[in-house]
């Protein structure tokens, strides 16, 4: 395996090439074609990136200790990993003016290495062809291109997440190598996100006992159970949840208060069909709603539809969730392709990645709300693994026609055709005015009917074989 293969050297290039063209072209376009605002016209696309950056020019130009960037006493980077390294950066730049592409083009390198790593862990456990899928796939997401264009920390986590698994994946046959890879992940994930360090921790742990263990599935699964109903208890008692104080439901009621805040700064803010579907659904059923919502975050109607927009804004919108909306059916068939893997043990490993990837998916819609922003960009950190799922469920679909793919797909197409009437007729005037409560209504029918109707099927042709 070799870091400088052509196949890697190419996927290298063209990740880091088209990260460094937007970060150039938005630095120069968006005091033009964006917003009038303080962050638009010094060339940021997030405010985080703005703050962030500007408080690493002040250190850098300061004299004192890049040590003071893990003092806390910054707001812009809670935790000071990339604070200190785009001071660094600035103060061996060659440039006395604050030149914010120096960080950008930091990023997009990241973002390069992210796909080296990513395909080179994806050689070792899907095969070539996948890997090349993975690498495309890390490449052209419009997501990952625009957080890799930016002065953002998502791009420098997913590059660690990726080295990191990678180096879990070599560890019985280059013990060293997989040391040094593994060791500077951690360190990188400690300094930039430590939370996102212990989910490395837990998610490699999980793989290395599946991998070499059988489970007790008579315990396992009644624990899985009990988890799930959890989950639907807290959803659905979320109101009495958020009152909870001390102890360890404190910690959640904790964490339940501050999402109920920001959802609800968030609605307040938002427009069209969350703000007004969330007033008038009872209360029991609001979280959800939420959380389904952020999962189809960007909404692919909305953007394409939604007035008003400045052509850049909604040029990039629609490019962020087209990409999405592609990528979304193939993650939801993941659990199936994982579980039609012939080796039980790789079948384990991928389901429990599965698992991991969409509890991570779901908690990032419950907390970034109706944000079209902050949403999935949290979302995208477990990028390394949405891949690599994402190419295992194509290797599964190039082997067999399964038809819970196609459902899959008939229900996104559903809610893209159906909420897609709405936004028309409430901004364009066409079509017909069923409300949002009856739209709701019938694409969740619909979806209900094309799942069930083809699944009865499909078990009557089954049945009608096996008479014959």
């Amino acid at each position: 395996m070799k870091f400088l293969s052509r196949p890697l050297l190419f996927f290298f290039v063209l990740a880091t090439s088209l990260r460094l063209a937007f970060g150039v072209f938005a630095y120069y376009a968006l005091p033009v074609l964006g917003y009038d605002t303080d962050v638009e016209n010094a060339g940021y696309i997030f405010f985080d990136a703005a703050r962030r950056d500007s408080a690493a020019w002040d250190l850098a130009q300061s004299g004192r200790s890049l040590g003071e960037a893990f003092s806390g006493q910054y707001e812009s980077d809670q935790y000071g990993g990339l604070l200190a390294l785009s001071a660094l950066v600035y103060r061996i730049a060659p440039s006395d003016a604050h030149q914010p592409l120096w960080v950008a083009a930091l990023a997009a390198l990241a973002g390069g290495l992210g796909v080296v790593f990513a395909v080179l862990a994806a050689q070792q456990t899907l095969g070539e062809s996948a890997s090349r899928r993975v690498g495309w796939i890390m490449t052209l997401l419009p997501e990952s291109i625009l957080l890799g264009a930016s002065q953002m920390r998502e791009p420098f986590i997913i590059l660690f997440l990726a080295m990191g698994f990678y180096a879990v994946l070599i560890w019985r046959k280059t013990p060293g190598r997989a040391a040094l890879w593994g060791g500077l992940a951690l360190l990188g994930l400690l300094t930039i996100s430590p939370g996102f360090a212990a989910l490395f921790v837990l998610v490699s742990f999980g793989w290395i006992f599946l991998e070499g263990r059988s489970i007790a599935w008579k315990l396992a699964l009644p624990a899985l159970a009990v988890f799930a109903l959890a989950l639907l208890v807290l959803s659905l008692s979320w109101q009495n949840l958020v009152t909870v104080s001390g102890g360890p439901l404190g910690v959640i009621g904790d964490w339940a208060r501050e999402t109920a805040k920001w959802n609800q700064y968030i609605l307040g803010r938002s427009s069209g069909i969350v703000q007004l579907l969330f007033e008038t659904l009872p209360p029991g059923i609001q979280m959800p709603f939420v959380a389904i919502y952020g999962v189809l975050q960007p909404v692919l109607p909305a953007v394409l539809i939604e007035r008003p927009a400045l052509p850049f804004w909604q040029t990039l919108g629609i490019f962020r969730a087209a990409g999405w909306y592609v990528l979304l059916p193939i993650l939801g068939y993941a659990p199936f392709a994982a579980w039609k893997l012939p080796d039980k043990r790789q079948r384990r490993q991928w389901l429990w990645i599965s698992a991991v990837v969409w509890v991570w998916i779901l908690i990032a819609a419950v907390r970034g709300g109706g944000d079209q922003w902050d949403n999935p960009r949290y979302r995208i950190i477990l990028l390394v693994w949405m891949a690599m799922l994402a190419a295992l469920s194509c290797e599964q679909l190039k082997i067999t026609r399964d038809r819970w793919f196609l459902r899959i797909l008939a229900v996104e197409a559903i809610i893209i055709i159906v909420f897609g009437h709405w936004y028309l007729h409430r901004y364009v005037g066409l079509g017909f005015n069923l409300g949002i409560r009856n739209t709701l209504a019938i694409a969740l029918g619909l979806a209900i009917l094309a799942v069930g109707g083809d699944w009865g099927r499909e078990k009557l042709q089954k049945q009608k074989k096996s008479t014959d």
